[in-house]
């Protein structure tokens, strides 16, 4: 009888084994490689025109616009897919719908992994469908989630305030100074831990301040920071003004918060094509130094203390008066002509401009300005011409940063 069992035992365990053998459990998505003629999950028809169906919320990338699209745009989750894929089809129509979610706070792309092998060998795609957030053009964060819309949007809203990320490369370091204005950096021994979590603390209280942190000595030393720095160090980079100011206290979340906000805006600001617009349409009163690049540093250092002075007060914008371009249209439109420094109080409001005669002292300019402040000054305007409030931008701009304590 025992034998008989044992017998009956063996063979069920054969026939289950046999079975294991020719029809294997099905992978997971995760896990997924298969070539298209190998795939038997469901009917996919249609293959190469599904992903049009979404083309009205989610735009579609390729290896030619993929760069520029991440280098205009802020936060980006990208999903690749392949488009004979039967997980990617199921999830396109959620992802579409997340992107509805999203509409103003980030943009939701695909790109066919399959077709666009470059992209995808840049970015290790190994499975479709993959998802990853990308801020400011560098991969941050993979999503692992439950793939509905809604956990989707609520994953990107809150990997968005988390208000840190991650530089491991040059690469990824030069396309984030194509994106910001103005950025914090941070120098640590380790990507996670204390140092790390004082940084993110102190990045919830600036939300127009974008933080990143690095381990590399080469993507510090591209942010201006020297690669053989003590650990912690940090910068904060104003490339609208080409600025870069080291931070010298003890590295808390407090003292970092602090220092940015006497930081981050700056007591004079260099006008460039990239911020014109900021300044043109700022509601202040301005007190506007033309002064050409070089023999005029004394000037310069002058009118700063005058915006020390005046903080708060009075915008201060330095314009680089015989540079081509910007500086040397904007004294033009002004009626600035020469070499010789010129000070000029500027109303946005009415666009009038009020010129400061005589020799340009310390004294002399802080009671322009607070004149200026007073409604004291004669009235020795005319109307701005229109042309330099619609100046046009460009990108792709160098700057030369000024490290200032």
């Amino acid at each position: 009888m025992e034998k008989t069992k044992t017998l009956l035992l063996l063979l069920t365990s054969s026939i289950i084994l046999f079975k294991l053998y020719l029809f294997p459990p099905t992978q997971s998505h995760e896990d997924l490689k298969a070539e298209p003629d190998e795939l038997e999950l469901t009917n996919l028809n249609n293959n190469h025109t599904w992903p049009l169906l979404y083309a009205k919320d989610v735009v579609s990338l390729n290896g030619k616009n993929f760069s520029e699209f991440m280098g205009k745009n802020r936060n980006v989750m990208v999903m690749f897919y392949a488009n004979w894929c039967y997980w990617s089809k199921k999830l396109a129509p959620e992802f579409a719908a997340a992107a509805k979610m999203l509409k103003g706070e980030a943009d939701l792309v695909m790109v066919d992994a399959y077709l666009e092998k470059d992209l995808a060998k840049e970015y290790n795609i190994l499975a479709y469908p993959t998802l990853y957030l990308f801020v400011a053009g560098v991969r941050q964060f993979q999503f692992f989630g439950e793939r509905t819309r809604d956990v989707i949007s609520a994953c990107v809203r809150e990997k968005m305030t988390l208000g840190t990320y991650s530089i491991t490369t040059t690469d990824e370091a030069e396309r984030i100074l194509t994106v910001e204005s103005k950025l914090v950096l941070g120098f640590l021994h380790d990507l996670e831990g204390m140092e790390s979590e004082e940084l993110a603390a102190a990045s919830k209280l600036h939300s127009d301040v974008n933080f990143y942190q690095t381990t590399s000595a080469d993507v510090a030393e591209f942010f201006h920071i020297h690669p053989k720095s003590k650990r912690p160090a940090l910068i904060f980079l104003h490339l609208e003004a080409g600025k870069a100011t080291p931070f010298r206290h003890q590295f808390t979340r407090l003292a970092i918060a602090n220092f940015v906000t006497h930081t981050k805006h700056p007591l004079v600001v260099t006008l460039t094509i990239h911020n014109a617009q900021f300044v043109f349409q700022d509601p202040r009163k301005q007190l506007w130094l033309f002064a050409p690049a070089y023999g005029s540093d004394k000037v310069i250092l002058t009118f700063e203390e005058v915006a020390k002075a005046l903080k708060g007060k009075l915008l201060h914008v330095y314009v680089e008066m015989n540079s081509e371009g910007v500086g040397r249209r904007v004294s033009q439109e002004f009626g600035v002509s020469g070499n010789a420094p010129r000070v000029i109080a500027y109303s946005a409001r009415d666009a009038k401009k009020y010129v400061l005669n005589g020799e340009l002292t310390l004294s002399s300019i802080k009671s322009f300005g607070e004149e200026f402040l007073d409604d004291k000054l004669l009235n020795q305007s005319d109307q701005i011409s229109e042309t330099i409030l619609k100046l046009p931008l460009q990108s792709g701009a160098s700057y030369q940063l000024r490290t200032h304590e």
